[in-house]
């Protein structure tokens, strides 16, 4: 105790002197013998562990790149701290390490962890300048000092820390080598401008790794970390190339340069990065934020180095934000812009045949606020419209309907609340009876609306959801208008919808991640290309090409968009695609792929408000068709392949049903495996008519008009249809007698009466009056087409006729007909109908 005691009184006066000079203190400047020892013993007390640095991984920020590896996204820096990445110590150039010891630490090689001339060096340089500029301390003793040292000592100007600071630094310099303590302070030191670290600092500054700088900015680097702020180059330039030539005047100084090559170095220009500069993707890059501190956690994200290879790929992205904003603000491709019609966003989803994302556009503008530019439309709730109606056809499809399946469009009302819900078409108009791929391929309405009501909305929410539509969560909402689009969607998730029908019923998750590393180089996860769950049920796949075959059919499409339309691609490229536009115009969508893409688009306004008349079709359609169209280009033409357990079929188009030879149209229809019709169900009837031929021809009907008429018979809930198409149906009634003239009056047979049941051994007397010169006739049947002469004669009034023998005829029906030549060539007619019967 009496060697401590009698250290502490020496250094009395040398600390006083010191703090008064300098505010700092190194008790091994003025220890010495005994009462050195005391005081190694009395402040090495509770020191940290210094092989701690040997194992101890500094907190780095997390790197997130594109597709490439190479194109980095974003640095998520430790909101608590700054930006950090380790890099090893063969990457840093050589003339950091030597800049970095000349300017910092001339004799880091030699001296013991601390530097005893540096230190009476410092106490001179301080003296004459009245403050504070140089600390003397090493290298290794600021390593020690920003590593081990807790954050609330290592700031303190007093005699415990510094003389604690020494023996660290001199332990370190014991069980460490010289590189290795080099390395570890170059990745930790601080540069400024939230930069821990070379690398951080490189990157921070001008924008590129640290062995990618020339030399007058790696020398700029190392004068930093004296005093970051006072030597910032982003806010005091001057200051921070005056500190650089002192490092380069060090350098000289000490060997590393000759003057001449310290002044080429002075004369290197400086690129530094632009601080504002956009990030690539910034939407993209917060939803693979949120991913990744989902599954590693906030703080492993904001302090554990992670590196994280996404699947945005920066080329694709780059062409979708540019066709989104030319088509909404216009453009060099694009003089007549979507906001000239009201319309001041898009959103926009890439898919890539493994379900990956390779752009999404949350906003025509992350930086302008007008349009709420920072929100990401892609995951904003919005009324899809029609483009919600292939998984309620999905619905009806696994509950037994085909293509072929006929719905009616005609006027239909449902009862809904105090009211009345009455959907309408696109057109105003109604179209009778529509097969589903009909319906479909044109979005007409109320054939959607009465396959929901087929379907059951529970049924139809619950695929969606297998679907992978997460935003059907208000059952309060659910009604028949769901079919229409009455709920919302998020673009992501109806983009996954569709991606889903690509991939043959089965969903995945749009993948954003290809490669997690840790900060030591293990890899955490890897993308692995599966083939996702069955969302269709067990004929899933079968169903999905089903679907995709009538959203690719532009034949069946040309009937409500005309042919040529905006979703009909050129050069035999075959894509599917579905449409789809909200009430009073307030969204636009267009989600739609090939076999090698498949492409969402939104197009609205983030406030709600209308557009004018900008549908799914001439809005965000347009998107659509530009960025699918420039991503097959370049590529081989690819169909969509029918899997197993497909069949095709003729069918008869106006009613689904198996085609015959009477079938007026004929076209062909796939079908899964069995569920095709198995017969027709149009067949053709003869029928004897007269007149316009809607009544079968009687005994009055005059022979130039009776004639024998074929008649189309369709399924009796077609016939009101059909004949509204001209194809009635075959008469059922006979045609009425024409009413009589009074020529006609006077021509007729009285006797024997109509319908008279005449005995076969009878001689019959025909009785009657005939207006002019007549003829008496009998013919088989109440419609016969041949006539049998039996008498004729000049005009009778009330008198015979003629006579006729009933045994020479066969037992059945027969007509008696009396025709009288009136003046002026026209002939009066009169007919009766007998019967022969057998004795």
């Amino acid at each position: 105790m009496a060697y401590l005691a009698f250290g502490q009184r020496l250094l009395v006066v040398g600390v006083r002197l010191l703090l008064a000079a300098t505010h700092i203190v190194l008790l091994v400047v003025l220890l010495g013998g005994a009462g050195l020892v005391a005081a190694y013993r009395h402040y090495g007390r509770d020191l940290p562990d210094t092989a701690l640095l040997g194992i101890r991984r500094p907190a780095e920020s997390t790197l997130i790149y594109a597709r490439d590896g190479v194109t980095q996204l974003i640095e998520l820096d430790n909101p608590n701290g700054g930006k950090r990445t380790v890099i090893p110590f063969d990457r840093i150039p050589q003339i950091v390490k030597d800049a970095t010891i000349a300017v910092e630490d001339a004799s880091f090689y030699s001296h013991p962890g601390v530097d005893l001339r540096a230190i009476a060096r410092a106490l001179v340089q301080n003296a004459d300048a009245g403050e504070v500029v140089s600390g003397g301390s090493t290298i290794t003793q600021q390593l020690v000092r920003g590593v081990l040292m807790p954050p609330e000592e290592r700031t303190r100007l007093t005699l415990d820390r510094k003389a604690r600071e020494a023996i660290l630094a001199f332990k370190l310099t014991r069980e460490y080598d010289r590189d290795q303590i080099l390395g570890m302070y170059l990745n930790e030191v601080f540069y400024g401008n939230r930069a821990y670290g070379i690398e951080a600092a490189a990157q921070s500054y001008f924008g590129r790794h640290v062995w990618e700088l020339n030399n007058g900015e790696a020398t700029l680097l190392a004068g930093l970390p004296q005093s970051p702020t006072r030597y910032n180059p982003r806010v005091a330039l001057d200051a921070a190339l005056a500190r650089r030539a002192i490092t380069l005047a060090q350098m000289v100084r000490h060997g590393y340069l000759t003057p001449a090559r310290a002044q080429v170095i002075a004369g290197e220009p400086l690129r530094f990065a632009e601080e504002t500069a956009p990030r690539i993707a910034p939407h993209f890059v917060e939803y693979v934020r949120e991913q990744i501190a989902a599954r590693y956690g906030a703080e492993r994200v904001a302090t554990g180095g992670l590196r994280v290879i996404t699947t945005l790929d920066p080329y694709w992205q780059a062409q979708a934000e540019r066709i989104a904003y030319d088509t909404i603000r216009g453009g060099p491709a694009n003089p007549d812009p979507l906001a000239a019609r009201g319309a001041t966003n898009a959103g926009v989803i890439m898919l890539s045949a493994q379900s990956q994302i390779l752009a999404m556009v949350g906003s025509v503008d992350f930086a302008d606020p007008a349009i709420d530019g920072q929100v990401n439309v892609t995951r904003a709730r919005r009324q899809p419209g029609s483009a919600l109606k292939p998984i309620v056809y999905a619905a009806a499809l696994q509950r037994g309907w085909t293509p072929a399946t006929v719905v009616w469009d005609e006027p239909v009302s449902y009862p809904a609340g105090d009211g009345v819900y009455t959907p309408q078409n696109y057109d105003n108009q109604f179209h009778g009876p529509q097969r589903i791929r009909m319906a479909l391929a044109n979005s007409l309405n109320i054939p959607a609306i009465r396959t929901l009501e087929f379907v059951g909305i529970p049924a139809f929410v619950d695929l969606a959801r297998q679907l992978g539509i997460s935003t059907f969560d208000d059952p309060a909402r659910f009604g028949l208008p769901l079919a229409l689009g009455a709920n919302e969607v998020q673009l992501l998730e109806l983009t996954s919808v569709y991606d889903t029908f690509r991939n043959a019923g089965r969903h995945r998750a749009p993948a954003v991640i290809l490669r997690v590393t840790d900060a030591a180089g293990q890899v955490l996860e890897r993308f692995a290309d599966q083939p996702g769950r069955q969302a269709l049920g067990s004929q899933g796949e079968a169903l999905a090409y089903l679907l995709t075959d009538i959203l690719s059919d532009n034949a069946a499409r040309r009937m409500m968009f005309g042919a040529g339309n905006t979703l009909e691609l050129p050069d035999g490229i075959v894509a599917a695609v579905k449409t789809g536009t909200s009430n009073e115009w307030r969204d636009s969508w267009a989600v739609g792929y090939t076999p090698d893409v498949t492409v969402g688009v939104w197009v609205g306004n983030s406030d709600n408000a209308p557009m004018q008349e900008i549908a799914g079709s001439n809005g965000a359609g347009m998107i659509w068709r530009a960025l699918t169209l420039a991503y097959l280009e370049g590529r081989p033409p690819r169909t969509f392949v029918a899997p197993a357990g497909i069949e095709e079929v003729q069918i008869c188009a106006d009613t689904g049903g198996l085609a015959s030879a009477e079938c007026p149209r004929v076209m062909t229809e796939r079908f899964l495996a069995g569920t095709a019709p198995q017969k027709p169900d149009i067949s053709v009837v003869t029928r004897r008519v007269a007149g316009d031929g809607s009544c079968l021809a009687s005994i009055y009907s005059p022979a130039a008009e009776v004639r024998d008429a074929r008649f189309l018979v369709y399924p009796e809930r077609f016939q009101a249809w059909a004949q509204a198409q001209g194809n009635p149906p075959p008469p059922t009634s006979v045609c009425a007698a024409p009413p009589p003239t009074v020529a006609a009056r006077s021509t007729t047979i009285s006797a024997p009466p109509p319908n008279a049941r005449v005995a076969a051994a009878t001689t019959l007397l025909v009785r009657g009056a005939a207006a002019g010169p007549y003829t008496l006739e009998i013919g088989v049947g109440n419609a016969p087409p041949t006539w049998q002469p039996l008498a004729s004669g000049a005009a009778v009034q009330d008198g015979l006729l003629g006579v006729m023998s009933a045994s020479t005829l066969a037992p059945g029906e027969y007509t008696l007909r009396l025709r009288a030549e009136l003046a002026g060539g026209s002939v009066a007619e009169s007919r009766i109908q007998i019967t022969i019967v057998a004795q």
